[in-house]
């Protein structure tokens, strides 16, 4: 290393290679500065570069970032990302704006290792039980807690709890049961009005579990 351009600041090949590696942000973590209108986001990167005199750089930003999440022809999740979320930043090694872009294998124009513009943020971090949506599975259960509603194929119609269901049913044949009024034998005066007995089931209809099945 003697001859080396680098050596009388004691700067080692390794070094720039390593520079040149980590400018181009191979795998980072991140936080959202804000969402926009297209859904792409800005993120504020979680460390700081350094040069190779040790200098701090100011913090990097990387704006109109595609959200990445799971989605397939089977399968596919949706769900709304916030200011300061945490995210995965991933670079890709050719230049891909949008994923609804692939559609078919093609050349590579791109003979760098990765390039800032082929980022894209995967919001994965520790799990939060504090989130609007939790799902669990644990020994094969599947708990799920949400703030709003849970819509299964719509939302048009309205399931019913057993036990509200079957307390309003039961109070009505006590009712009916235990009821009994005189009937007028022909010729005879009739006996007052009987005020109809009512049903009332509403505390039964659940009002976050909704369905249009």
């Amino acid at each position: 290393m003697g001859n080396s351009i680098f050596y009388a600041e004691k700067y080692t090949d390794r070094d720039l290679i390593e520079s040149v590696l980590q400018s181009f942000y191979i795998l980072d973590y991140g936080y959202i500065k804000a969402v926009n209108e297209d859904k792409t986001i800005n993120v504020i990167h979680a460390k700081k570069l350094k040069t190779y005199t040790d200098e701090t750089l100011p913090q990097t930003e990387t704006k109109n970032v595609e959200v990445l999440t799971l989605a397939g022809s089977g399968f596919s999740i949706q769900f709304d990302y916030k200011k300061g979320d945490k995210v995965l930043l991933l670079g890709l090694k050719d230049f891909i704006p949008k994923t609804k872009d692939v559609t078919s294998a093609t050349e590579t124009t791109n003979y760098l290792h990765y390039t800032r513009e082929t980022m894209k943020a995967l919001p994965l971090c520790v799990f939060n039980d504090q989130a609007k949506v939790v799902i669990k599975i644990e020994n094969g259960d599947l708990d799920v807690k949400t703030d709003g509603k849970i819509k299964l194929n719509g939302d048009s119609k309205q399931f019913v709890t057993w036990a509200e269901l079957n307390q309003a049913l039961t109070t009505f044949l006590t009712a009916l049961n235990g009821h009994v009024h005189t009937s007028a034998a022909p010729g005879s005066p009739t006996s007052s009005p009987v005020t109809p007995m009512t049903l009332d089931i509403s505390s039964a209809k659940t009002t976050t579990v909704v369905t249009g099945g």
